[in-house]
């Protein structure tokens, strides 16, 4: 297999159970609302006053769904984007460059010395 795809297999996973999960909570709101409905329309539930119970009853039913879905989806992408990290000290730096900052920073470290004893 290619390795382009193989990397691709756990966000598309991801992207998978994340519109699975929407789905359900997409079905499982529309069921809350269905039953909040009824209640009201029977007389079993004032919306005054009882707000915070509705808002827990859906968030208990659906929006907790919701949230996982977007991680998920979240996840996903960030698993998509992800590009291996190439250590670009072995690839392009020469000896020569390396030689040349160590010179450069015995020179710095030589001045904050001087600077320092001048303090004094």
């Amino acid at each position: 297999m290619n390795k382009k795809i193989i990397v691709l297999i756990p966000s598309v996973v991801l992207y998978l159970f994340a519109g699975l999960l929407a789905a359900y909570a997409v079905w499982a709101y529309t069921h809350c609302a269905d039953i909040i409905s009824q209640a009201r329309a029977a007389g079993q539930l004032a919306a005054a006053g009882n707000e915070y119970d509705i808002a827990s009853f859906y968030m208990g039913n659906s929006g907790q769904y919701f949230v996982y879905a977007l991680l998920l989806a979240a996840a996903g992408f960030i698993l998509q984007r992800k590009q291996p990290v190439i250590n670009q000290t072995d690839k392009n730096v020469s000896p020569a460059t390396n030689k040349a900052a160590d010179e450069e920073l015995d020179e710095w470290f030589d001045d904050v010395k001087s600077t320092d004893a001048n303090a004094e």
